[in-house]
């Protein structure tokens, strides 16, 4: 895993607002995207996060400025199986 953050938030704290959200399916199998605008108190961040072998890994990128962020991810819908060292695999029935 390789996660970078930095973040300054306003000691008034403030409201959180969820502005807008797109999210879809990639081409590629078991892949999907999210781009998410939103309001809350940071005045700035930065945050960019990249994972391999654990529930719904991917990439995700946080840019926010003056109280409003971005958020840009894309992740494996699949969960990791720990015990085996694989993707859990599911009946078609229990999807």
């Amino acid at each position: 895993m390789i996660y970078l953050n930095l973040n300054l938030r306003s000691p008034w704290g403030g409201d959180f607002e969820n502005i807008k959200v797109w999210h879809g399916k990639t081409p590629i199998p078991n892949k999907y995207w999210e781009i998410q605008i939103i309001k809350n108190d940071n005045w700035f961040r930065f945050e960019f996060g990249y994972t391999i072998r654990e529930d719904h890994a991917g990439l995700n990128l946080e840019l926010g400025l003056f109280k409003h962020e971005i958020h840009f991810t894309i992740y494996d819908n699949r969960h990791w199986d720990y015990i085996n060292n694989c993707w859990e695999k599911y009946e078609e029935s229990n999807r």
